[in-house]
């Protein structure tokens, strides 16, 4: 490919104001090449990251794996989530009671005008 450049004799303020605009403009083949390294070695180092990690991952799923529990302890958590859903239960009904207890009471002392001034 031939190239023709031509020549013009410029004022240096202008040549200078041009060329910054370029510079600012576009980046150099050097800055280019090394943008490209520093992207590669992130890369790399994220790449070895994701490996450790996943290893790490394997290592915890094995060790979840071996401890399970003992059916004794199994047992006893059954009987402490039956006993309290069982206790949850029973508060419900109490509250409930007590609500219908304070609407009755509320009824006999509208009633009788008991309170009203």
């Amino acid at each position: 490919m031939v190239r023709l450049r031509k020549r013009a004799l410029l004022p240096a303020w202008l040549r200078r104001a041009v060329l910054g605009w370029f510079d600012a403009r576009y980046i150099s083949r050097a800055d280019h090449r090394q943008d490209i390294k520093d992207a590669l070695w992130e890369v790399q180092t994220l790449g070895r990251e994701v490996t450790a990690l996943r290893a790490e991952v394997d290592r915890l799923r094995a060790q979840v794996a071996k401890a399970t529990p003992e059916q004794a302890q199994v047992r006893r958590w059954d009987d402490a989530h039956r006993l309290a859903q069982e206790t949850a239960a029973a508060m419900e009904h109490v509250l409930q009671n007590e609500v219908l207890l304070w609407q009755a009471a509320d009824q006999a002392l509208g009633r009788r005008g008991v309170g009203a001034p």
